[in-house]
């Protein structure tokens, strides 16, 4: 019996492949840990691009990103030293106001010694820089004893307007009624802040002058717009950021989901099925970024229908492109409402790792976009929503570590006084 060449007889019982067979799949992509970690202390150590001069006013929010960036990663304490991060906590404490409760949104409103009741007016304390600092803070480790709590939730109970909205901040200014700002950013910043410092019912903070719970409610509803998505105030377009905002105050609130049996008060959102369905609708193919102008202000033309199954992030509103943010601010609703498994998570992680992550760390707004803080942040969340490996668990709420709101929660100043 001749002998049997073993080669020979395996390619003869292997298929050939032919022209007409699908290509393998590509590799997985992968979360570059490392990378991210660097682009994080390169943003906390040195100074951030020119392109952020701008957002000087605003330097709390900066200081947000960054240490949260480093925080959901798990490395906030391991790669930063002590006295690093003793001096970011003075540096956030001298941000709020000596009198009258609040922070300022940046240091550089800090008029200092020449303060007077004439100029006080130009160093407010404002609903977005009060937020930053108290969550960076808590991120950093700090316990907020610091904090001037009664002051400041004082403080939040003056911004309410009488239609439940609220402002930034005491401009001074009366204003009119069609330009105020009102839209649900803010009543989401001020539910936060009600959050992190009220406590539980009997605690101390609770003695203090509340917010009108049930007004705030009543005018989130109201911005429900015809899809309902939520806008910016009754009767506009709705937004994902502004319904993100809508939702995540209805659950810090305390007001997001019905209970069992009928309640008087306010409660939940109008249309819960009618709004997850827009939300749904907000996954999309990316636009060819070689066929619309980053630059223009005219909308780029519709994703290709039916989509693919491949690489579709999201987008903010109908006939938009897909960005980076909105991955967390669909996501990020679609988790407040126990619904983020409906969404092709598969197919959002291929776009931000393939399209909008950046080779030397961070993700940007888009393919081909620069990271910056904010995407890069909201990038990571959105991809710790669904336990990326690499990323520490997260809570959709408050956009930040899962641990930072468990140390909220622990604090004792926040317990029920016996």
């Amino acid at each position: 019996m001749a002998d049997v060449d073993p080669a020979a007889a395996v390619s003869s019982t292997t298929p050939t492949p032919t022209s007409n067979d699908p290509p393998p799949p590509p590799p997985r992509p992968t979360f570059n840990r490392d990378r991210n970690i660097k682009y994080w202390l390169r943003c906390l150590r040195t100074l951030l691009p020119t392109e952020y001069t701008s957002n000087d006013l605003n330097r709390t929010s900066l200081a947000f990103f960054c240490v949260n960036g480093l925080s959901i990663l798990g490395e906030l304490g391991n790669l930063t030293k002590p006295e690093e991060r003793a001096q970011w906590i003075d540096w956030l404490y001298s941000c709020q106001l000596s009198t009258g409760g609040g922070f300022r949104a940046s240091p550089a409103t800090d008029i200092k010694e020449q303060l007077s009741d004439s100029n006080r007016i130009w160093d407010p304390a404002t609903l977005p820089g009060t937020f930053f600092c108290l969550i960076t803070l808590l991120s950093l480790g700090d316990d907020l004893t610091r904090v001037n709590r009664e002051d400041t939730l004082e403080w939040l109970a003056t911004l309410q307007r009488a239609d439940g909205s609220f402002a930034e901040m005491h401009s001074g200014i009366d204003e009119k009624e069609d330009t105020a700002t009102r839209d649900p950013r803010f009543v989401y910043l001020a539910a936060a802040v009600r959050w992190l410092l009220r406590g539980e019912e009997g605690s101390l903070s609770r003695e203090v002058r509340d917010i009108d719970v049930d007004q705030a409610v009543r005018y989130i509803q109201s911005c429900e717009a015809y899809d309902y998505g939520y806008g910016s105030r009754p009767g506009a377009e709705s937004h994902a950021g502004h319904t993100f905002c809508a939702i995540s105050a209805l659950s810090l609130l305390d007001r997001l989901h019905l209970p069992k049996k009928p309640v008087s008060y306010p409660i939940g959102l109008p249309n819960p099925s009618k709004t997850l369905h827009w939300l749904l609708s907000r996954q999309n193919a990316p636009t060819d970024p070689e066929s619309f102008d980053s630059g223009s202000h005219i909308s780029p033309p519709p994703p290709p229908f039916p989509p693919s199954d491949a690489h579709n992030g999201f987008n903010g509103r109908d006939n938009k492109r897909t960005d980076t943010c909105y991955s967390f601010w669909v996501i990020g609703s679609l988790d407040l409402l126990k619904k983020a498994h409906l969404v092709n998570s598969e197919s959002n992680r291929e776009y931000l790792l393939e399209d909008t992550a950046h080779r030397i760390g961070g993700f940007g707004k888009w393919a081909g976009a620069p990271p910056d803080v904010l995407h890069s942040c909201l990038g990571m969340v959105s991809l710790g929503i669904f336990r990326e490996e690499g990323i520490n668990r997260v809570d959709s709420a408050l956009c930040t570590a899962l641990q930072t709101r468990e140390l909220v929660e622990s604090l004792g100043w926040r317990r029920k006084r016996i």
